[in-house]
């Protein structure tokens, strides 16, 4: 905070408790969403709001739309069009922005995840509502994912010992294997519900391997205090459950393309509260900001990054012996890319 430009009593006597306060009550409010909310609010609506979803020739993918995120969002959906048929999930939207996105994308169909009041479900747990009660194969895309190559959408049509096919990967450190990434998923979703069954396990993230798992990772190198992230001490999302599938003889597919960057991905950018994001962190969001230039969000989002108005004001406070600055490159293609796409589309 004093980096971007806040002074020591505003830190201190606002931002710092203010941050405390929300990051506690999250942790305790993930717990009931994911559990008690999840089953008692959620569940039987999804299974009713699912029935009720026209057939599409278009694979499925879902959108969740999470809270501060809509200038991200609203070029992923500009991207994905006329691509994929789109559900979106909401997942502790404010309703401004639930209202702002059937306004501009009014055929699309949302989902209201209900959740405990400035909160929102664990992925993991969301995953899990969708695997256990989806009909079919569908997909997942999150909100900061841009899509440039369409013939990725051709080849989702995972064969019978295939249970995921996935565009993003990454090779573990600690046993030989690449492992997916969750920032564009397809589920062949039928085999995984039975082996949640079976083993009683989700797509959820998890501190320890449960009992009944413990074999089927092992089999596959991943003991107790073997992870496929290695600069992690837990089991990353689907992690578990994607283990145990391999065990038992499924596979992971990766997609692939002619393009170099067939799609490219942000990240972190739903994760932990505004207080604390990097310089870095706020100069992407002031980014998109600016590429949209929606008076609209403008105005609503510039809590996220006060006091800073303007990329180039993130800038003039950087250090750019902090490695994170690298990436400027890279975002710059990225804006440069979108604009070329959602010129084009709305030509």
């Amino acid at each position: 905070m004093r980096e971007r430009g806040w002074g020591l009593f505003a830190v201190l006597l606002l931002h710092v408790p203010t941050a405390t306060l929300l990051r506690v009550w999250r942790v305790f409010a993930q717990r009931l969403d994911g559990g008690r909310v999840q089953q008692a609010f959620n569940l039987r609506r999804f299974v009713r709001f699912q029935g009720s979803l026209p057939n599409s020739a278009l694979p499925r993918f879902y959108v969740i739309v999470m809270p501060f995120t809509l200038h991200f969002l609203l070029p992923c959906l500009a991207l994905l069009k006329g691509r994929a048929d789109l559900v979106l999930l909401s997942n502790g939207a404010r309703q401004w922005e639930r209202d702002l996105l059937i306004k501009r994308f009014p055929d699309l169909p949302m989902f209201v995840l209900r959740t405990v009041p400035w909160a929102s479900i664990e992925h993991g747990h969301v995953i899990n509502l969708l695997l256990e009660n989806h009909r079919g194969n569908f997909g997942i895309i999150d909100h900061d994912c841009y899509v440039f190559d369409g013939a990725i959408f051709d080849q989702l049509k995972p064969a019978a010992d295939e249970c995921l096919l996935s565009l993003f990967g990454e090779e573990s450190r600690s046993v030989e294997f690449t492992f997916p990434l969750t920032f564009l998923l397809f589920f062949n979703a039928e085999p995984l519900r039975l082996l949640m069954r079976r083993f009683g396990i989700g797509a959820q993230l998890y501190r320890e391997i449960p009992p009944s798992a413990r074999s089927a990772m092992a089999q596959i190198g991943l003991g107790e205090r073997t992870f496929w992230k290695s600069y992690h001490n837990f089991r990353d999302t689907l992690h578990v459950l994607l283990g145990v599938a391999l065990a038992q003889g499924q596979q992971i597919k990766f997609l692939s393309s002619q393009e170099d960057l067939p799609a490219m991905h942000v990240g972190g950018t739903s994760i932990g509260s505004h207080h604390a994001k990097s310089l870095p962190a706020l100069y992407i969001h002031l980014r998109f900001l600016e590429l949209l230039n929606d008076p609209v969000l403008n105005r609503r989002y510039a809590h996220l990054t006060a006091p800073l108005r303007a990329s180039a004001d993130a800038l003039a406070h950087c250090d750019r012996q902090d490695p994170a600055w690298n990436a400027l490159p890279v975002v710059d293609t990225l804006m440069l890319r979108l604009r070329e796409r959602l010129s084009a589309r709305e030509q």
